[in-house]
């Protein structure tokens, strides 16, 4: 494939996701004025109905019904995987004949922002860690203070940060469960945790990265905004947005829901301003808390450099990022491959651009799917506002990563594979196949960021 056709394509996949993209929005747009307006939803697709999924020995093993708890059954598995990763790891080093030991295992996890976390739970957002620029103030919060926490116990920062992360993945894949079961079957909601467990850049949930935390208090959130807990929503998004800038998202989610459960809108229209103002001071405002952990971070700037907004600077002159539209970005990256592409199994900066590319498109997919599905409009927002913001990143690294932190695009997954054997088999043997040379490639110190 020469370089004029690696460009074409890059624009036809340009234009392709924004069309799915901004088509998704207008019909998520559509259902949830709709619903708040408490008119009938309108079906703009015939849809099959949901099949269960086949009941076999697996299932069974793995079914609420069956004496064990669920969550025990969840925990064993989430092990199980972290297991598994560190094997592989292991075998990747001893096959590229890198000094095998336990701690160098765990080192080879421990790459790029990584130690920038562990450093600023030793020292703090206030030490000049580059020539007096305080250019680690671009990272949240909340994932290094819990890491200092956990070393007044463990004494070592990053056995910490190890145990920080596989913790909240544990804990993260049960809610993720429990948030899937509200509207699906066992199997789909197994499904939804087997899925974002091997998804190719899951490896970064067994790292001493802020992924693990993130899907937590994103799974903690959602599952609490579906079940109308308002004020837990509001804690658990303050923590999710403590975590990572793009955790302020989830209050798009709950406000979705708030509208269209208690048909807000409607509400107005007919003139019942009673309650509309009651449902707004006794259960509205409550989201509102999830803007707490994004002020804890701008009075972190403020405190340490004078500036609330100081992240902006350091993002663009350090960091290298600014804000594009995700279609221009798309369309770079796509070039950023060209140059590669008569010798690709041996250029390591694929492990760049090619994850950018396949993440996005993944999630734009689920995107379209779930709006046709007409799964849960605040889910989709969310989803929404997730890519719209974190492929849009000038000079995209880590676009894998980001795929890998949307947890419900991981419950549209699931549905689409429980309806069809042939789908169970299929995406899961992907998965598999791209999550391990992305492995190799992190643990040997690759551009698997």
């Amino acid at each position: 494939m020469g370089v004029s056709s690696i460009s074409t394509l890059g624009q036809v996949f340009s234009i392709v996701t924004s069309i799915l993209f901004w088509g998704a929005a207008l019909l998520v747009l559509v259902r949830i004025l709709s619903k708040s307006f408490g008119f009938k939803e309108a079906n703009l697709i015939k849809l099959p109905p949901v099949r269960a999924a086949e009941d076999n020995f697996i299932w069974g093993l793995l079914s609420e019904k069956n004496g064990i708890n669920i969550n025990i059954k969840i925990i064993v598995f989430g092990i199980g995987i972290r297991l598994a990763m560190l094997i592989l790891g292991y075998i990747f080093m001893h096959a590229a004949g890198m000094e095998l030991s336990i701690a160098n295992l765990f080192q080879s996890f421990n790459r790029w922002d990584a130690p920038h976390y562990q450093r600023l739970a030793q020292y703090g957002y206030s030490h000049p860690y580059h020539d007096g620029r305080f250019i680690f103030i671009v990272f949240f919060p909340l994932y290094p203070y819990m890491t200092r926490f956990v070393t007044v116990f463990t004494g070592n920062y990053l056995a910490s940060a190890y145990i920080l992360s596989f913790a909240t993945y544990l804990a993260a894949l049960c809610y993720i469960y429990h948030l899937a079961r509200l509207d699906f079957s066992e199997s789909t909601a197994w499904w939804a945790v087997i899925l974002i467990s091997i998804f190719p850049h899951s490896i970064f949930f067994g790292a001493p990265h802020t992924e693990s935390l993130f899907i937590l208090t994103t799974a903690m959130t959602l599952y609490y905004i579906r079940t109308h807990k308002w004020l837990a929503a509001g804690i658990a998004g303050a923590l999710a947005s403590a975590t990572r800038m793009v955790g302020i998202m989830l209050i798009a989610a709950a406000a979705v829901e708030f509208v269209m459960t208690y048909e807000l809108f409607a509400k107005m229209r007919k003139g019942k301003w009673h309650e509309f103002f009651d449902l707004i001071l006794k259960k509205g405002l409550f989201i509102l808390i999830m803007l707490v952990g994004i002020i804890v971070y701008l009075l972190i700037n403020w405190r340490v450099t004078g500036d609330p907004f100081r992240f902006t600077h350091y993002q663009e002159t350090h960091w290298h990022n600014s804000f594009r539209y995700f279609g221009s970005v798309m369309r770079e990256q796509f070039y950023r491959i060209t140059p590669y592409i008569s010798n690709i199994w041996d250029s390591s900066m694929l492990y760049v651009a090619a994850p950018n590319i396949l993440g996005f498109g993944f999630t734009i997919w689920m995107i379209a799917y779930a709006a046709l599905r007409r799964h849960n409009a605040g889910y989709i927002v969310y989803v929404l506002g997730y890519t719209f913001t974190s492929f849009a990143l000038a000079w995209l690294l880590s676009g894998g990563r980001y795929a890998a932190a949307i947890v419900p695009v991981f419950i549209f997954l699931a549905d689409y594979v429980n309806k069809k054997l042939h789908r169970r088999i299929i995406v899961p043997v992907i998965f598999i196949a791209l999550l391990l040379p992305i492995l190799r490639m992190y643990v040997m110190g690759g551009p698997v960021m």
